[in-house]
């Protein structure tokens, strides 16, 4: 069997694959805040040590860390409009669905961020007379924030490429532009080459500004 490889085909649909992007980072960055907003304020519950607040935390972790993505997006769109009464547009409900899932592991990052400071720091700050913020202002987030970006880096990374999954329930994304020219065109090969490159370009170009940030935190240590 041969196949003939016609990039041309990319080149001249670039355009229109490319207005895809514009959905991907909104879908994106918007997830990301979501997360960010509920790691921090569940990354804080999961130290504490009340049972009304560790346990509904870890139950929330545990689910969202492991149920698939994918079935997450589906569920939020066809089953809490049943359970709220709300009917919910596929990017509200697939920004929502990926922003519930990255808080899991945004809660995660900032606990074990918080919990690698050392004790005696803490004890330190506050025999000096430090308040709780002030503690965690001055003492557990500065040490605490170089340590998570790797993996905060990691999970952005990982969060890009599965807003890719939007395209099941028909947001124009990068991918789903690909696909609609693959219905037209049957060149699947060359289109969903072209989709790869673009993700990997973009991952490839924030892991390397997040490894240039790491450099430049440890020379200031």
């Amino acid at each position: 069997m041969t196949y003939t490889f016609v990039w041309r085909v990319v080149l001249d649909h670039l355009g229109y694959i490319l207005g895809g992007l514009t959905l991907t980072a909104l879908v994106t960055v918007a997830a990301l805040l979501i997360g960010l907003l509920i790691g921090l304020v569940l990354g804080m519950a999961s130290l504490s040590r009340r049972p009304y607040l560790l346990y509904p935390t870890r139950a929330y972790i545990e689910v969202f860390r492991n149920t698939p993505v994918l079935v997450q997006l589906i569920w939020v769109y066809y089953c809490l409009p049943l359970l709220v009464g709300v009917d919910l547009d596929a990017i509200t409900s697939c920004t929502l669905a990926l922003g519930l899932n990255e808080g899991a592991y945004m809660a995660e990052i900032f606990r074990a961020g918080i919990q690698s400071v050392q004790r005696g720091e803490v004890e330190a700050a506050r025999s000096l007379g430090f308040s709780h913020l002030q503690t965690m202002r001055y003492v557990l987030l500065p040490p605490a924030t170089r340590r998570m970006i790797p993996p905060f880096v990691n999970q952005l990374v990982t969060l890009i490429k599965g807003s890719s999954l939007v395209s099941v329930l028909g947001v124009a994304d990068l991918l789903y532009r690909a696909r609609v020219l693959t219905t037209t065109l049957f060149r699947p090969i060359e289109l969903l080459t072209a989709v790869a490159v673009i993700y990997l370009v973009i991952c490839w170009a924030i892991s390397a500004c997040a490894r240039r940030l790491e450099v430049r935190l440890a020379v200031r240590d």
